[in-house]
């Protein structure tokens, strides 16, 4: 099908010329055989050196740029089709575009596109998608006058995500050199330079606030007095046939802080997502094979790892059956290739088992080293101990080598002020005295974010001996608190309001005053924000304590995935998502539910993080949301006597104002 509706798109475009483009592995052979003129091209994406100009042959010269016939995309995944927007950045105006995305992991959204927003499609005439065998794409956009190509691009990725494309990536920058577009996937914004420079102006600023060069020899020097500029080296520099040849030059190059060396993740497609409890008896042995570094299980390749070291979320998805993949650390092009690789399968949360890690792969942290150090074969058959390290893996690996991470490294390092990370205000209403400083302990020990405390007293004082108590130890820790008294007629939704109006973080967290938290609870679910592309987050109800029972229960459940339904006291959003969903209704129960179909039913998107981290506990009332017990005991996949929480939770902080015991009934 793609090769046909290419041959329809070459026979419609008249005599105006053609731009054929491939990026990643297998996208080339769908454009070999199609009938070319001589002023057609076909551009590999992926080896474009950014700051060249694309030369073509007779293209319009518009009064907005140079205007081809035709141009179109060929790309293997969703991944690497986001790195090509970057690559993109100088391809010529179009009037018809065609994208084609070779295989997805099945989980993301059909990638239709949304018109830019300043009238760029006004005049748009036809745009067509249609599905490519099981899980592949075809987009094309026909228009009457040119448009941007790269922004064409960007719609029909941003299609398979949602409305919300998460935070932004800073500063702005501008690059040159090969492989230029591993540093900043996705980023239409981003300018090509020369390798001297200097930054072109957009009337009288930088295009870029920080300059990033690429290659493979000595840089010449830098002509721009007004943006710093940074250098790296490409994945092949340190290949070992290089280092190992005579009279080569290259060697493993030695840093103050390798893993600022090393081309970062691609967080919006290598993360998580797709993540399953179960992983089957078999293993999968990162390698080399026939010259190539290969993850093989038995005599069958599942995933062909390419020389840069690049892992896409189509590799993750050929990897979710596997208990886990062991690293053997010879098998690879090169040390900074390799750390590419075992980094991105660590993001994604794959189980990784390395033995002794070699010296040249510190551009892999020590955080990530320690953890690949510390974990063996055995610990991962039980299957709650296989998901704690998984993710303890992606914690670590998408908070060290993300791109949105790596930028802000690159940014002090050259002395560019970055935005600073989004603030959290958590909401806690509570009509039990009894549970304030139980609750305020669970907030105090979050860690990872910046976060204030909005505490309301829902029927009675703050100047009960145990409220103030526990007030005075949660002001203690030096945490903003805002404490406020509602009366108990007020009705719930409308109490939740006035404290979301008193808020002044970026983001608003709501709280259960009687349930566990662990102390990266807040931290992992502003963590998803980065990569779900979701309005709304939260966790499931995995770990669930009946304390009428004393009994524990990890239950059955999917996590990291889109979902109707998560937690109503683990909810994290965006302030203005609660603008444009009208807040929480004014109704007394089922006050979370109302909120998740709000943002359902305005076209947003609800995540559920893992949900180790949370124990949701349930006595005999006195809750908003009933359920009875035999609810929490279906689907559960093992249970236990007493409390037993994800070894994540990280047992639990003693209560502010009062001991431990007196809140848990004894549980300890």
């Amino acid at each position: 099908m793609i090769t046909t509706a290419l041959r329809n798109a070459l026979r419609g475009r008249g005599t105006e010329t053609a731009l054929l483009c491939h990026t990643g592995a297998g996208a080339r052979a769908h454009l070999d055989g199609l009938p070319l003129t001589d002023s057609d091209a076909i551009l590999d994406l992926d080896a474009r050196v950014l700051g060249e100009p694309v030369k073509l042959q007779g293209v319009w010269e518009r009064d907005l740029g140079p205007e081809a016939g035709l141009v179109a995309v060929v790309a293997a995944t969703t991944t690497d089709l986001h790195r090509s927007l970057t690559a993109a950045a100088g391809l010529p105006r179009a009037v018809q575009v065609v994208v084609a995305i070779l295989d997805t992991t099945g989980h993301q959204e059909p990638p239709l596109p949304a018109s830019p927003g300043m009238g760029q499609w006004r005049d748009l005439q036809e745009a067509r998608v249609r599905r490519v065998g099981r899980r592949g794409w075809l987009c094309e956009l026909f228009f009457p006058n040119g448009v941007e190509t790269p922004q064409v691009l960007d719609a029909i990725w941003s299609g398979t995500r949602g409305r919300r494309r998460g935070p932004a990536v800073a500063p702005l920058a501008a690059l040159s050199g090969p492989e230029a577009a591993l540093w900043r996937p996705g980023d239409t914004g981003a300018h090509g330079v020369e390798p001297a420079g200097p930054v072109p102006l957009r009337r009288v600023t930088p295009v870029g606030d920080l300059a990033l060069r690429v290659g493979d020899d000595t840089p010449p020097g830098w002509t721009d007095a007004a943006v710093p500029v940074l250098d790296r080296r490409t994945t092949s520099t340190d290949a070992w046939e290089r280092i190992a040849a005579p009279g080569g030059g290259a060697s493993v190059r030695e840093s103050a802080d390798p893993v600022a060396e090393v081309a970062p993740i691609d967080e919006l497609t290598v993360n998580p997502i797709g993540f399953t409890k179960h992983g089957d008896a078999h293993w999968g042995d990162l390698t080399a094979a026939d010259g190539r570094a290969v993850i093989r299980q038995g005599k069958k390749d599942l995933v062909v790892v390419p020389p840069d070291g690049t892992i896409t979320d189509v590799d993750l998805g050929r990897l979710r059956h596997l208990r886990g993949v062991r690293v053997d650390w010879s098998g690879h092009g090169g040390p900074t290739a390799a750390v590419r690789a075992v980094a991105s399968l660590a993001a994604g949360g794959v189980p990784l088992v390395g033995g002794s890690v070699p010296a040249w792969a510190a551009g892999l942290g020590a955080p990530l080293i320690d953890l690949l150090l510390g974990t063996t074969e055995e610990d991962l058959a039980d299957p709650l101990r296989r998901e704690e390290y998984s993710v303890r893996l992606r914690r670590v690996a998408l908070r060290t080598h993300g791109t949105r991470s790596r930028w802000r490294t690159l940014g002090a390092r050259a002395g560019v002020p970055v935005p600073p990370a989004p603030t959290v205000s958590v909401i806690l209403c509570t009509r039990r005295p009894e549970m304030v400083g139980f609750a305020l302990a669970q907030i105090a020990r979050q860690r990872g974010v910046d976060i204030e405390v909005v505490l309301t007293l829902h029927g009675f004082p703050a100047t009960l001996p145990e409220v103030a108590a526990a007030i005075a130890g949660f002001e203690a820790t030096g945490l903003p608190l805002v404490v406020r008294e509602a009366d108990a007629d007020r009705i719930f939704g409308s109490v939740l309001n006035d404290a979301v109006a008193r808020t002044s973080g970026d983001l608003v967290s709501k709280w259960d005053d009687d349930d566990w938290y662990g102390p990266d609870h807040l931290a992992d679910l502003v963590l998803a924000r980065t990569y779900s592309g979701a309005e709304l987050l939260g966790v499931g109800q995995d770990f669930v304590y009946l304390q009428e029972v004393d009994l524990t229960l990890w239950r059955e459940g999917r996590s990291e995935s889109s979902s109707r339904f998560i937690a109503g006291g683990t909810i994290l959003t965006d302030r203005a998502v609660l603008e444009e969903t009208g807040g929480f209704r004014p109704v007394p129960r089922s006050i979370d539910t109302q909120l998740l179909i709000a943002v359902m039913r305005g076209g947003g998107r609800i995540y559920r993080g893992h949900g180790l981290g949370y124990v949701l506990r349930r006595t005999g009332g006195g809750h908003t949301w009933s359920e009875d017990m035999a609810f929490f005991l279906r689907n559960r996949i093992q249970q236990w006597f007493g409390w037993h929480p994800s070894a994540l939770l990280e047992g639990e902080p003693e209560p502010f104002g009062r001991p431990v015991t007196e809140y848990t009934g004894g549980l300890r």
